[in-house]
């Protein structure tokens, strides 16, 4: 039977960031919320976003697009570390993704200059017959998922 007190606060009408706003964070920080149990009696721990943006304060603590982080583990000392990591690892990742569709783009390039059917022979030659450029310009062209651009490589990483 699930308590009151194994279910976790809402935080709809917290003041929400975006996730293009964390590299523009100053003091980046994570903000303990809420400690409870899942319903296999698991602990999991919530925390929002805190710092400074463009100078200014985050309220309490922070959404990133509504959602908070949410970290399953044995003690808060872990999530708390692991909460931190993330958000770090968040802002590393967001810094850079201007330069990788950068990246991607020129990749992309490259690849149309050969055509479809040129990318499609490449991508069902034998792995030992595949051009070392060929492989690193599809892998480069993965931010570029999402954006309407569809490449034949072969099978996805996650099916292999």
């Amino acid at each position: 039977m699930l308590t009151a007190a194994e279910v976790a606060p809402s935080f709809h009408m917290r003041q929400r960031i975006v996730a293009a706003d964390l590299p523009r964070l100053d003091e980046p920080c994570v903000i303990f919320e809420h400690h409870g149990h899942d319903s296999d009696g698991k602990p999991f721990f919530i925390y929002t976003v805190g710092g400074y943006l463009d100078g200014h304060p985050l309220p309490e603590g922070c959404t990133v697009g509504g959602d908070v982080i949410v970290i399953n583990a044995d003690t808060r000392e872990e999530a708390d570390a692991m909460a931190a990591m993330g958000l770090l690892d968040s802002i590393v990742a967001m810094e850079g993704e201007d330069d990788r569709i950068a990246d991607a783009a020129a990749a992309l390039g490259r690849l149309d200059s050969v055509g479809a059917l040129g990318r499609m022979e490449a991508a069902t030659k034998p792995a030992a017959d595949v051009s070392d450029a060929f492989v690193r310009d599809a892998a480069a062209i993965r931010p570029l998922i999402g954006d309407d651009i569809v490449l034949s490589s072969g099978a996805r990483p996650d099916e292999t």
